[in-house]
């Protein structure tokens, strides 16, 4: 089961001259969707986690394969799993259709991090909780 999705059209501004997405693109589609994840499935912005828990959740590691390039106008459909939660990290797997073809797929991890002494530190209970919570949901 997909937890969670969201789509982004290819635009202009992400192709290259013959109209095919320029891949660093599909990073900031993969962090935009994540900051999404984060604000509607956990219920914390990454505002809040900075302003409020004086925390960020900075990409320690990735793992990309493209199968097929995208082009201007595509409709791509990014969806979101839970692989694995840690104390202080969250795996998740991201894969990237267009239509019925698989077009990128990310393996992230991300690190709660302390804004002040800029070390991996716990989440909040609240959140991992809830991240749980999405891991519960895939199995």
């Amino acid at each position: 089961m997909v937890q969670f999705q969201r789509n982004h059209k290819v635009r202009f501004s992400q192709t290259d001259y013959a109209g095919i997405m320029f891949y660093p693109r599909y990073f900031e589609m993969l962090n935009a969707v994540v900051e999404d994840w984060f604000d509607e499935a956990l219920g914390v912005s990454f505002s809040t986690l900075l302003d409020k828990h004086q925390l960020g959740s900075p990409l320690a590691g990735i793992d990309t394969q493209f199968m097929l390039p995208c082009r201007l106008g595509e409709i791509l459909n990014f969806e979101l799993d839970v692989k694995r939660v840690g104390a202080s990290s969250v795996t998740l797997d991201v894969i990237a259709r267009c239509g019925s073809e698989s077009r990128m797929q990310s393996t992230l991890t991300h690190v709660c991090v302390s804004r002040d002494i800029s070390k991996a530190v716990p989440w909040p209970d609240d959140i991992r909780h809830r991240m749980l919570e999405c891991l519960e949901e895939r199995n």
